[in-house]
């Protein structure tokens, strides 16, 4: 057994099969562990990790882009800066509402080209390499074509990126989480629904 730890049938932890231990599998448990070429699968917690590590990488890249406008005319883009989403709903200020459009067109363009050109080129961003795992296709060891690399973003980053958008917000934040809880939940193939739109995996590196 390797040193990684999945849920068993009950719940529990249990050692997740090597390569070799997971052909002894039915198809249903080997599903489960390994890629269909015996690649094993990354446990759930090592993903939600490597999301927030991007999250919080993507949100200081984005910060960063925002505060030279802030420094340079703060009056008439950003007006008084909403402190939390509820305020973006009942501010009529426009300079509040430029900050919010500014933020969520920069993170969408910023997340855009760090996701998609790293998992597509390198099979990782970083926030996976720092927890050992990649992007690759699912059914054989090739990297996410750019195309594919683009469909995982659609699905799972844009919304996300739309996260502090008022009332649509909250509907975003909902769908994000959905997305992030179905491999934990009700996949058996451990994917998200932006892995299954991509046909990619998330495995060990």
């Amino acid at each position: 057994m390797s040193d990684q730890w999945t849920p068993g049938h009950d719940g529990r932890p249990r050692p997740t099969p090597t390569a070799e231990e997971a052909m002894l599998l039915s198809p249903a448990q080997r599903d489960r562990v390994v890629t269909p070429d015996g690649v094993p699968l990354a446990p759930w917690w090592r993903r939600l990790i490597a999301y927030w590590i991007d999250g919080f990488l993507l949100s200081v890249a984005v910060q960063a882009l925002l505060l030279p406008l802030q420094a340079l005319a703060p009056g008439s883009w950003f007006g008084s800066i909403p402190r939390t989403s509820l305020d973006t709903v009942f501010d009529t200020d426009l300079g509040s509402w430029r900050y919010v459009a500014l933020s969520i067109a920069a993170t969408l363009v910023l997340g855009a080209v760090y996701s998609i050109l790293m998992v597509s080129r390198l099979g990782w961003t970083l926030g996976k390499r720092i927890l050992g795992i990649r992007v690759r296709h699912r059914e054989r060891e090739r990297l996410a074509t750019p195309s594919e690399a683009i469909a995982r973003w659609a699905v799972q980053l844009a919304p996300a990126a739309l996260s502090t958008a008022g009332p649509f917000g909250a509907v975003a934040g909902l769908w994000v989480t959905i997305d992030g809880l179905r491999p934990l939940i009700w996949n058996d193939r451990r994917q998200a629904f932006h892995d299954s739109a991509a046909g990619t995996s998330v495995v060990m590196a």
